[in-house]
């Protein structure tokens, strides 16, 4: 018969993920990050996750999922040895969260410079990127991993005697112990002198301009950049203090989207739902992924919604468009609406935008189509008509001009 143990291993090796017992004397250390430290980052210290494991993960009652500064996620119970009563670790790791692909080398390079081994514009060692590539994912989200791994280990243990039932406790193990990702028992932060005082600011102000400009990759590579900038702590509660600082992000978000020329209407309506998400986060997992969402969703609408630039008459055209794309709208309808000729407003509109009033309603809908064919199961039918699409097969050959797909096939693609 199989020990919990072994039933847990199976479990991890259908995702690829391995596993190991870590015990005395403790020489397998490098099993942590598959010798990545002593590979690529060679400024980096084994110490430290030995040091981490005796300090932090030795409560017998909690299972620890850790993420460390190198985007590696481990899973780590705690146990003594029946025999010699020794402090043993298992250990499933390192895996990510999400597939690592090419289109992530710049996360390489930032991992890269922080870490002290690599300039500006050095190129990444391709054994490196071959590393991340061949690392196993987890193939769900934190949150729904944490679920799985709390139910699995106290199903598989609490016929051996468990004392207590078996918390998950998550960890950041972040370089420079900035706030935004510590755990409760972290005090440090980098020093506040004014060098770090500037180089945070000018970052911020890096990141607001790459969000004004819609370019949400861009902000999200200097958003975890500040992330790492040693942002001093206002509570003792690391996750009250991730709240206030996405309640800040939240605010700063909203008035760049704002000024943007986004209709107050959109910009309300978004920084108000995630100012309640932001108090409905329990979990330091949680606050990290909906930070990163925030960014994305800010840039989304603002890449579909500002008019700024636009002359006044092309402003309500396309205001009066966002508010309604899923009526019967054409060019006669909007230029009535807006008390303009439609000759007029058809060249007009051409000419700013580069692009035909028709051809900008049709994106219009096929944008707000896209979150409902990938985050509900309403058929595709329905959808079309819910955007403004009266005809399925249109609005099928709109959808595949305009995304290179089917409505189908993306669908199955972004699920």
């Amino acid at each position: 018969m199989l020990s919990p143990f072994e039933i847990a291993d199976k479990i991890f090796e259908s995702q690829n993920i391995q596993t190991f017992i870590f015990k005395e004397p403790y020489d397998e250390i490098e099993r942590f990050d598959n010798g990545l430290r002593r590979e690529f980052f060679t400024q980096e210290d084994y110490g430290k996750i030995s040091r981490w494991l005796f300090s932090h993960c030795t409560d017998k009652n909690n299972i620890y999922l850790l993420e460390d500064f190198f985007r590696l996620a481990t899973i780590i119970l705690p146990f003594q040895n029946t025999t010699d009563k020794a402090m043993s670790f298992f250990v499933a790791g390192p895996f990510l969260f999400e597939p690592f692909t090419k289109d992530k080398i710049d996360d390489l390079k930032t991992l890269m410079r922080e870490a002290g081994n690599n300039e500006e514009n050095s190129e990444i060692p391709q054994p490196l990127i071959d590393f991340y590539m061949k690392l196993p994912n987890a193939g769900m989200n934190r949150d729904r991993f944490m679920s799985l791994i709390t139910a699995l280990f106290p199903a598989l243990l609490g016929s051996n005697g468990q004392a207590a039932p078996l918390k998950l406790s998550y960890h950041y193990f972040a370089k420079a112990q900035s706030y935004l990702y510590t755990d409760e028992n972290t005090d440090g932060i980098a020093e506040n002198t004014i060098q770090n005082i500037e180089k945070r600011y000018k970052i911020e102000h890096e990141m607001h301009e790459s969000v004004r400009n819609g370019d949400e990759q861009q902000a999200i590579s200097f958003y975890k950049q500040l992330a790492q900038s040693g942002i001093k702590p206002r509570s003792p509660n690391s996750v009250r203090n991730i709240k206030n600082f996405l309640i800040v992000l939240n605010s700063h978000l909203r008035k760049i989207m704002e000024q943007s020329g986004v209709h107050i209407f959109y910009v309300d309506e978004v920084s108000r739902n995630f100012a309640i998400q932001i108090e409905e986060c329990t979990t330091h997992a949680q606050l990290i992924d909906l930070s990163v969402l925030m960014i994305k969703s800010y840039c989304q609408q603002i890449r579909e919604h500002r008019v700024n630039g636009f002359s006044e008459a092309i402003k309500k055209c396309l205001t009066y468009i966002d508010f309604h794309y899923t009526e019967y709208i054409s060019l006669q309808s909007v230029a009535e609406a807006i008390h303009l000729n439609p000759s007029y407003l058809s060249a007009q509109f051409a000419k700013e935008t580069g692009n035909t009033l028709t051809a900008h309603i049709n994106l219009t809908r096929i944008n707000h189509a896209l979150p409902l064919l990938t985050q509900s199961t309403r058929t595709i039918e329905d959808i079309a008509s819910t955007v403004g699409f009266d005809d399925m097969n249109y609005f099928a050959r709109v959808f595949k001009k305009i995304m290179g797909i089917s409505p189908t096939a993306y669908r199955r693609k972004n699920r």
